[in-house]
């Protein structure tokens, strides 16, 4: 009897086990649930970053997809901002590597499935490079005019970032592109860093993305040069020839003066009492703020001289008088 009263109660718990497991899961059975676009947080990349390395590519909004299991309880409740995806990344170093998502939930739901499970991060190391800050002038704003840099700050920049990046950095430039950037004012021109192949290359820290930039502009023009012969030659004697080797040259200047010249002096030679002729070199007289264009403002010049012819008497060169 006593047996028989033991089979009874060992009975009794487990069919009361059966009933509650029933009863439970009738009531709040487990269920899938599916979380899109769950954030995935990279931590520790301050650290990283502090040792001189840095993510390549584009690691903001990476996000992945949860199937969680649980009660119909538990994941009613559940709101997404309670589910924390993350990767760490503090031991990390320099290549292309791939870490486990992480995903942390309230007990009692687990994670049946996630896409992408891992996240795949291309370290590399950060580098330095100076480069000086060069300018292009396009052909077509110049027209005609000689366009020389007055003025560029900085005349250097140092750009940082990935060494992936940094070794395909050939130059700095300032394009200059638009006819009021050649007006004798300083202006702001944006600082493009360039590949070999002339393409602005993004993901770059860059000390300055400016620069202040101004130029000079001139006009050109071709004149003849002129001796400026000072005092009078003997009065028996005349000038037959004087020329200068070149006979002209470009000169260069503000529009302003340049146009009001049709010549230029050379500076004065003295032919006084002058019975030779007379050879040599002698600078140019320039007005201020002209400058010969490409060349030298000296020349070579040349004064023939003959005696005056006399009544009756034929013209003798000086050789045969002193004969």
């Amino acid at each position: 009897m006593k047996q028989t009263d033991n089979k009874l109660k060992i009975l009794s718990v487990l069919l009361a086990i059966f009933m509650w497991t029933y009863v439970t899961n009738s009531t709040n059975p487990n269920v899938n649930k599916i979380y899109r676009g769950v954030p995935v947080v990279i931590k520790n990349q301050d650290d990283l970053e502090r040792n001189g390395y840095t993510i390549i590519g584009n690691n903001d909004n990476i996000t992945t997809t949860l199937k969680l299991k649980g009660s119909r309880e538990k994941l009613i409740d559940l709101r997404p901002e309670n589910i924390y995806a993350s990767v760490d990344i503090s031991d990390l170093k320099e290549g292309v590597q791939s870490l486990n998502i992480k995903v942390d939930i309230p007990t009692g739901i687990n994670v049946e499935d996630a896409d992408p499970s891992q996240l795949t991060l291309n370290i590399q190391k950060v580098i330095e490079k100076r480069l000086p800050v060069n300018y292009v002038i396009s052909d077509q704003i110049k027209d005609g005019k000689i366009v020389e840099l007055n003025e560029i700050n900085p005349k250097e920049i140092t750009v940082k970032g990935p060494a992936s990046v940094i070794n395909k950095v050939d130059r700095a430039e300032v394009k200059i592109d638009d006819p009021s950037l050649i007006d004798g004012q300083v202006h702001n021109v944006n600082i493009n860093v360039l590949d070999r192949a002339g393409k602005k290359l993004a993901n770059l820290d860059i000390s300055d993305e400016d620069a202040n930039i101004s130029f000079r502009v001139f006009e050109t023009k071709r004149v003849p040069i002129r001796i400026d012969a000072t005092g009078s030659i003997n009065p028996s004697y005349e000038l037959s020839e004087a020329y200068t080797a070149p006979d002209s040259i470009v000169i260069k200047g503000p529009e302003s003066i340049i146009k009001e010249i049709d010549e230029v002096l050379t500076e004065p030679i003295n032919i006084f009492n002058l019975k030779t002729g007379k050879s040599g070199e002698v600078k140019l007289k320039l007005p201020e703020s002209v400058e010969v264009y490409d060349g030298d403002d000296v020349v070579t010049y040349k004064l023939d001289v003959q005696r005056k012819a006399r009544a009756g008497i034929d013209t003798k060169t000086e050789d045969e008088d002193d004969k």
